[in-house]
C-alpha cells in the first residue's frame, strides 16, 4: 500500500477575485470562496483523510478548517504559494507596464527567473517536494490532505517543471495522488 495525497486548492480569495498575485499576502476567502469549499466538503468527506496539513495563510487555513470539521490541522509555511516578492498584490497588466522586461523573462522561464525579492519556480518546487517527501515518509500507508495553493499543487502534479503552466488547478478543487515518493 502507498501513501495517498489529496491536494486541495483554497477557494476564491479577495486578492484573487481582483486578478492580483496574492503569493504570500494573507488575503481571506470571499463569500464565494467559502461556498466553493462547502461544496467541496461533500466530496472530501468520502476521502477518509487521516491527516491534514495546510499552508498557514488564511485562505488555506479557512479552507482546511471548513473541510476538517473539528479534526486537527497542522499549519506550515512550506505549503505557501510562490513568493512573488515585490510583485505581490499586482495585476498582470500592472506588471507589464511597470517592469515589462523582467516580467516577460519570468513568464518565459519561471524556473530560473524570479520576481524582485521573490523565489523561482525551482525554489518553490524544492520547498514543496521536500515537504511532500517528509509527509510520505511519516504517513506511508495513509491518506493525507495538503490544503494549499495552485503553485504547490502544479509542482506536485507536474512530471517536469516545464509542464507547470499547463496544469489546470481551479479554485476549490481536489486532486488525488497515489505514490511511493515525490519527484526530486
Amino acid at each position: 500500500m502507498q501513501c495517498r495525497l489529496i491536494l486541495i486548492r483554497h477557494g476564491e480569495s479577495i486578492l484573487g477575485s481582483e486578478g492580483r498575485l496574492a503569493g504570500n499576502i494573507d488575503t481571506p476567502l470571499t463569500p464565494q470562496g467559502r461556498l466553493q469549499i462547502r461544496r467541496l466538503s461533500r466530496k472530501f468527506k468520502g476521502s477518509r483523510v487521516q491527516h491534514i496539513y495546510s499552508s498557514d495563510l488564511s485562505r488555506c487555513r479557512s479552507t482546511a478548517e471548513i473541510l476538517a470539521e473539528g479534526k486537527p490541522v497542522s499549519f506550515t509555511r512550506r505549503l505557501r504559494e510562490l513568493n512573488f516578492g515585490a510583485w505581490e498584490g499586482c495585476t498582470h497588466g500592472q506588471l507589464l507596464r511597470r517592469d515589462p522586461s523582467r516580467y516577460r523573462k519570468w513568464i518565459a522561464d519561471p524556473r530560473s527567473a524570479a520576481p524582485p525579492r521573490g523565489e523561482t519556480l525551482a525554489q518553490l518546487a524544492a520547498r514543496v517536494r521536500s515537504f511532500a517527501r517528509t509527509v510520505i515518509r511519516c504517513h506511508p500507508e495513509e491518506t493525507v490532505a495538503l490544503v494549499t495553493h495552485a503553485g504547490p499543487i502544479r509542482v506536485l502534479l507536474a512530471r517536469r517543471l516545464q509542464d507547470f503552466w499547463s496544469i489546470d488547478v481551479p479554485l476549490g478543487s481536489m486532486h488525488r495522488l497515489v505514490l511511493p515518493e515525490v519527484a526530486p
